[in-house]
């Protein structure tokens, strides 16, 4: 949306691209003549800012300033608008929940690729030689300094001096000095982003020419016209002359007869897609569908906010309600943003969506190439494309009118940003639908015990969908004790049940999908001699053993060493691989049933581009007879074929050190279990547990209501979510005293902010993963019924612990950063 035109442009009010918590707030600079014109609230600037330039967004026009002396904007950037009142709304809202800048809630709606930077120039004056003698022979460091800038040509981009040097305050005084004795000069200017528009020439035919003109064109001429005639459009240039195996001299002759044109225009970089999907007729929808169609359809005609949470069991047609409320979207003219919450979902979302609404779905997803984003971003702003399916970030896509925004899957921590601003797409959501008046539609066969209870208070509607399309059964569910499994102290990975129904389902020539959650072949190798485990030198955690490629991983940081020959202990030769992962399953279906074909999909095996897609559209089409993989396979895949779903292991969560470990235990089986059976045939589900009387696994037997409920009570009894809101305050740094001392600080200051505001503080504690990437870390956990009544005083805390640096000598460097609405606590 764009700024209303505002008669008073003389003043601007611009927010400077940092993260620096001092300088988030907006400055007022004085508007030139030449840009009040083109100036827009969501305008991109350069600013004059301390004794440099720096990027800057406009986000108001006072109508006096707050000080005098003003600086005046120094250039616009030939960029239109990022944003207006409503997206900026937005974005102060993040920026005030999550407790970051506004310059970082800010980059969430930036264009892909488009991302700006001012780069900062050191160069001599004059060559090396000439201006060594004003520099004193004992100042060696301001002497290595122009040494370098010289040696790279007599200039240099000043980030890259101070990384040569490693010293960023001494790199910065020196220069300072060096450009007082003028020896340096420092220039700035704006990096090129890193993609751009793409164009080609393309071909179009005049039209007047008759037949008989035609046929009187030679061969190669009238190719092209024929080719041109059929299409009825304009074809990019290189497409004609492939399509119809003529040259450019050919083309040329009819460009000179003037019988055809050629202009250049831009090309969209489309993502891959299956090609053309002819659109079958919609199903009818059952009792339960239709009220639930019914009751959204009347929320999206009366133009106000509304909440729906849509729980339906696992294949219970929750996907065509929410084709149903598009189109009643569409024809009011409003557009729609579907979130999934796992790119491997996105290709059948994508195939589904266009099937149903062909040339009118754009697609959003870290999985795109750069200029595909950037390329499917400015046609949704353009309005080309009324409907956005993506992962996460899509929530923040350009659209103009959003009407409808659709959440599957609510209850995924896929949801949570991971990155400043560390903000939840479901609360987002919230909070858009709210300033925009749309209406927001969150699906689920286990919801987030959050959004369960906000439809208990009546914040949401609550919708169900109590049977499978077409009444088909839900799977059958068999639970192995694997206590019970095996002899002699040998416990299979695969029970002999597993492998039965493995063997029946491929014999009846149906699909299976293994799940795991869990890559790599073993957990971690032991030496069975002392026990030694080899583990991360960056992070408290033992390293994983990948058989493909015979190597160790860390699963955090991405440290990777080649597997040792002995133990680096004892210098015994006896390492045992612990545990299992995806990898060692696939190594038992090729040793317990040779023959059957099968796939891997986890984020080894996805690593380069369409890999999900491929991997997908393989089993789908039958080419492999079973699917291992991990969490990615474990929702939303609607593959007819499937008839029996395998969990490896059911425990990987229930022993966390987390509040919603049983929660989301029980929810992951539910999700995995129901893959199996969704076509005409019946499914069947074997998983396998050392823990079959926990709650988590008997709720899938019984009634889960039951579970969620005392779920709830114990949450109540503890004051955990969704009876409060957390914020979790992380230190680290790279010396453990430091982190330790630092923590405890951290905690006093935010005992006497929080003073009277009806939070209670817990800790500090080392976290559960006490060393990370190379950092010790620990966690302050703050409860408290409402978010946004803390959040100042928690950044004000943050703020001051800064500040207070200076009089309380550390170590090594610190960081402290609050995460609001964690899922995770490790």
């Amino acid at each position: 949306m764009k700024a209303p035109l505002l008669e008073n442009k003389n003043y601007a009010e611009v927010v400077i691209d940092t993260p620096v918590r001092h300088l988030d707030r907006p400055f007022h600079y004085l508007v030139p003549q030449e840009f009040k014109e083109k100036l827009e609230v969501g305008s991109l600037v350069m600013v004059p800012f301390g004794n440099r330039l720096s990027l800057g967004y406009v986000v108001g026009f006072p109508d006096s300033p707050q000080v005098g002396n003003l600086k005046e904007i120094a250039s616009v950037l030939d960029e239109p608008p990022i944003f207006g009142f409503d997206t900026l709304r937005l974005c102060q809202w993040i920026a005030s929940r999550y407790i970051s800048s506004l310059s970082q809630a800010l980059h969430l709606i930036m264009p892909p690729g488009r991302t700006r930077k001012i780069k900062e120039i050191i160069a001599l004056k004059a060559p090396a030689e000439e201006v060594i003698p004003a520099i004193t022979p004992r100042d060696t460091f301001s002497l290595a300094i122009v040494e370098v800038i010289s040696a790279a040509g007599g200039s240099l981009d000043y980030e890259d001096l101070k990384k040569h040097f490693g010293s960023p305050q001494r790199v910065s005084s020196a220069t300072k000095k060096l450009e007082g004795l003028g020896v340096l000069s420092r220039t700035f200017s704006l990096a090129k982003p890193s993609v751009r528009h793409v164009s080609n020439l393309v071909v179009r035919l005049k039209g007047g020419l008759a037949k008989e003109d035609v046929e009187k064109l030679p061969s190669k001429q009238r190719a092209l016209v024929e080719y041109l005639e059929l299409e009825k459009d304009e074809i990019p240039r290189s497409q004609l002359l492939k399509e119809t195996k003529t040259s450019n001299s050919s083309l040329d002759s009819l460009i000179k007869k003037g019988l055809v044109s050629v202009e250049r225009k831009r090309r969209l970089r489309k993502p891959r897609t299956r090609g053309e999907l002819v659109p079958g007729p919609p199903p009818t929808p059952n009792e339960h569908q239709e009220e639930a169609i019914n009751r959204i359809k009347e929320a999206i005609k009366s133009g106000k906010t509304n909440f729906f949470l849509l729980e339906g069991v696992t294949g219970s047609g929750k996907t065509e309600v929410y084709m149903r409320a598009i189109e009643e979207v569409l024809s009011r003219g409003r557009g729609a943003i579907i979130l999934v919450p796992e790119i491997s979902l996105t290709p059948q979302t994508i195939e589904r969506f266009e099937s149903r609404f062909p040339k009118k779905v754009a697609v959003l997803h870290s999985s795109l190439s750069p200029g595909e984003r950037y390329d499917q971003w400015c046609a949704i702003r353009d309005g080309t494309y009324p409907i956005v399916v993506g992962a996460r970030s899509a929530i923040f896509a350009p659209l103009q009118n959003l009407g409808l925004i659709v959440i599957d899957e609510e209850h995924e921590s896929t949801y949570k940003n991971d990155q400043a601003p560390h903000y939840h797409a479901r609360a987002v959501a919230e909070e858009r639908a709210r300033i925009y008046g749309a209406t927001l539609v969150a699906g689920n066969a286990t919801p987030s015990f959050e959004t369960y209870q906000k439809a208990r208070a009546g914040i949401y509607s609550h919708l169900r969908l109590p049977r499978r399309i077409d009444n088909r059964p839900m799977p059958q569910i068999e639970i192995v004790d694997m206590k019970k499994v095996g002899g002699a102290g040998q416990i299979p990975l695969l029970s002999p049940t597993m492998l039965d129904s493995l063997s029946r389902t491929i014999e009846a020539e149906e699909q299976a999908i293994l799940f795991l959650n869990r890559r790599g072949f073993s957990n971690y190798l032991q030496c069975k001699r002392c026990g030694n485990i080899p583990r991360c030198d960056n992070c408290d955690i033992s390293l994983s053993y990948h058989a493909e490629g015979n190597f160790l991983l860390c699963h955090h940081c991405g440290d990777r060493r080649e597997v040792p020959d002995s133990c680096e202990k004892c210098g015994s030769g006896f390492l045992k691989g612990v545990g299992a992962g995806t990898q060692r399953v696939a190594a038992e279906i090729q040793s317990n049933l040779p023959g059957a074909t099968f796939l891997r999909m986890d984020s080894d095996a996805t690593t380069t581009k369409d890999a999900h897609w491929n991997i997908l559209s393989t089993f789908r089409s039958g080419k492999a007879q079973i699917l291992i993989g991990t969490q990615m396979i474990a929702k939303g895949l609607d593959i007819p074929g499937i008839t029996f779903v395998g969990v490896v292991n059911a425990d990987t969560a229930l022993a966390l050190p987390d509040f919603r470990a049983s929660e989301r235990t029980y929810q992951l089986l539910t999700q995995v279990s129901g893959r199996a059976g969704r076509g005409l045939r019946p499914g069947k589900v074997v998983i396998q547990t050392f823990n079959p009387e926990h709650p988590a696994l008997k709720a899938l037997f019984g009634n889960p209501q039951e579970f969620v409920e005392r779920e709830l009570q114990s949450r109540l009894e503890a004051f955990y979510p969704p009876f409060c809101e957390l914020v979790n305050v992380i230190i680290t740094s790279p010396d453990p005293t430091t982190a330790a001392r630092s923590a405890a600080r951290m905690k006093k200051i935010l005992q006497n902010n929080l003073q009277g505001k009806q939070a209670t503080i817990l800790g500090p504690a080392p976290a559960p993963i006490s060393r990370l990437k190379g950092n010790y870390r620990w966690h302050i956990l703050i409860k408290t019924g409402e978010v946004e009544k803390i959040s100042s005083s928690v950044s004000n805390a943050i703020g001051r612990f800064y500040g207070y640096k200076k009089g309380f000598p550390l170590k090594s460097e610190v960081k402290v950063w609050a995460d609001v609405d964690p899922v995770s606590l490790l």
